[in-house]
């Protein structure tokens, strides 16, 4: 009988903490996938230090607070409960006496509970400024170390940290004032009960051994009320952080990207239409990116949309990929309003090819499967052949299974582009968006990509963003975007016979290469002339320039 307390207490302890763990698994789940339905309107408007922040010490606090906390604040209710019906029982008249205190520890105990969820949320909400620092700093580590910026980042850090601390102190002292408070408060019980223990005795109402029993009752269950007051601030702290996973968990998302809501093709054309379209991006509503936008593509078209940056471009293809939602006007496809489709089905028939590509921490192998995740091993290999990816793979020491690093760290950027355009083959999609996906790649990465491009666009509605002329003169149509309206269109050598905006941005850019050239010559040169002798720059010759029109430029 004696092994029993322990038993039941390891027992209580431990099977708390497997649910809490368990619990806190389901909720991290849970609340992780109800992220990856969110609208990237949503993302826009909530940094990633916050969704970061909350997914781990928020999701921390509440296993803290939903394992053997729980089973610590039940046993000690449970034991206020026995020791006072004891308390009643032998004696009410002194158990009245000493519970007079009572309401005011339940007073103090719920204004605490409220005071802490409340400062705990702003807490939370504060140390999310401070995370996003560390994430963002983290995921570009290489660029703060290029720009010495680590002084800087630290002070930001530290910045966002003391934003933190008065809202801590202030927790720190009322947590403070309400322990103390209960333990005045218990001990004031004390001594009013030995006060009238002795005048129940003296007056011959109770018996000395009686008042002792009623006594010690009290003093194990006000110790009980003690304990578990001091709990409630940890659940108090888990309720703070469980409202803001649950404000997720419970949000209905904009645009719903759940399978089965939404009509599907058998076959999708590809041909394309923007009509009368006008968007702003929700976290700046009042200018218009898109203004009665008009855009019509024929199945299998290849299309290219030049410009000044700011001009809208990038926003077509989003719109295209249903990020956003047109404030007014319509996207369509095949004639057939994209809001209507589902989702997820649409988005499989898009291929996405953008400047800066995102590989995920994995192998080549793994990164290009996100095309098609049933895709054998023969169709990733003849992918990453058709994307010109094949032979630096094999080049690797592991070939396929190379690691890539943190966002393909461990590749070149023409590399990453290549796993990329291998990952877009495997996806066979019916329509390609390529945002400017050459325009950061030295000349020969350039060549086997375009070339790679130019293999995956065969027989595809294709719309291209590129500030390259190689990429631009070859498309079907060019349009032309200023101030989020298409002012002109046509093929290379039509716009070029207009000489209107489209023939002004190539004479720019052409004179600018020429210009670029003519300093790089310059500059070997004199590079020349410093390392070499007379007669060995006498006898030197000029250094070789390519066609303007062959050199790779930006409009």
């Amino acid at each position: 009988m004696e092994q029993h307390p322990f038993l039941f207490n390891y027992l209580g302890n431990v099977l708390w903490a497997i649910s809490g763990d368990k619990t806190a698994k389901r909720i991290r789940d849970r609340y992780f996938r109800a992220l990856l339905k969110q609208e990237i309107a949503y993302f826009d408007q909530n940094s990633s230090g916050t969704v970061s922040s909350t997914l781990n010490a928020d999701i921390t606090i509440i296993q803290d607070g939903i394992s053997e906390k729980i089973a610590m604040f039940l046993n000690q209710v449970s034991t206020v409960c026995v020791a006072f019906g004891m308390a009643f029982y032998f004696g009410w008249k002194l158990t009245l006496v000493l519970l007079a205190v009572s309401p005011l520890l339940i007073l103090s105990g719920m204004f605490q509970s409220r005071f802490i969820t409340k400062t705990v949320q702003t807490g939370l909400k504060k140390n999310s400024k401070a995370n996003e620092v560390t994430s963002e700093t983290m995921g570009g580590i290489r660029t703060v170390y290029s720009f010495v910026s680590e002084t800087l980042l630290a002070q930001r850090h530290w910045r966002y940290l003391a934003e933190v601390t008065p809202t801590n102190i202030k927790n720190s002292h009322f947590m403070a004032f309400g322990i103390a408070f209960v333990t005045f408060l218990r001990f004031a019980m004390h001594a009013i009960g030995m006060w009238y223990g002795g005048k129940l005795v003296l007056d011959g109402e109770m018996e000395f051994g009686t008042v002792m029993t009623v006594f010690f009752n009290i003093v194990f269950g006000g110790m009980a009320a003690g304990i578990a007051s001091q709990i409630l601030p940890d659940l108090a702290k888990a309720k703070g952080a469980a409202a803001g996973i649950f404000s997720i968990l419970d949000r209905s998302p904009l645009i719903n990207v759940n399978e089965g809501f939404g009509l599907t093709l058998p076959n999708l054309n590809g041909k394309l239409s923007f009509q009368n379209v006008t968007f702003a991006y929700p976290t700046r509503p009042d200018t218009k990116v898109l203004k009665k936008l008009n855009l019509e593509l024929l199945p299998g078209q290849k299309v290219a949309l030049v410009g000044p940056s700011g001009s809208g471009k990038s926003t077509i293809i989003q719109l295209l990929e249903r990020f956003y939602d047109p404030v007014k006007g319509t996207v369509m496809i095949d004639d057939i309003n994209i809001k209507s489709f589902d989702l997820k089905w649409y988005r499989r028939n898009l291929g996405l090819v953008s400047q800066e590509p995102i590989l995920f921490s994995g192998t080549i192998f793994e990164n290009i499967l996100f095309g098609n995740p049933d895709a054998t091993t023969e169709e990733v290999e003849s992918a990453a052949k058709m994307a010109n990816a094949y032979e630096f793979i094999m080049n690797q020491p592991d070939g396929f299974q190379t690691l890539v690093g943190e966002r393909g760290t461990q590749l070149s950027g023409g590399q990453k582009q290549r796993v990329a355009i291998a990952r877009a083959v495997l996806k066979n999609p019916k329509i390609l968006l390529l945002d400017e996906a050459t325009s950061a790649l030295d000349t020969e990465s350039e060549r086997l990509v375009q070339s790679a491009l130019d293999n995956l666009m065969e027989g595809r509605t294709t719309i291209i963003i590129a500030h390259r002329l190689s990429t631009v003169r070859n498309a079907d149509v060019i349009c032309v975007m200023m101030n989020g309206q298409i002012v002109e269109q046509g093929t290379h050598n039509q716009l070029i016979e207009n000489n209107g905006v489209y023939s002004n941005l190539v004479s720019k850019q052409l004179a600018k290469n020429e210009e670029r050239i003519l300093k790089k010559e310059s500059k070997m040169k004199e590079s020349l002339q410093r390392i070499s002798n007379p007669a060995l720059v006498k006898n030197s010759k000029p250094a070789t320039i390519e066609s303007l029109i062959e050199v790779s430029t930006e409009m």
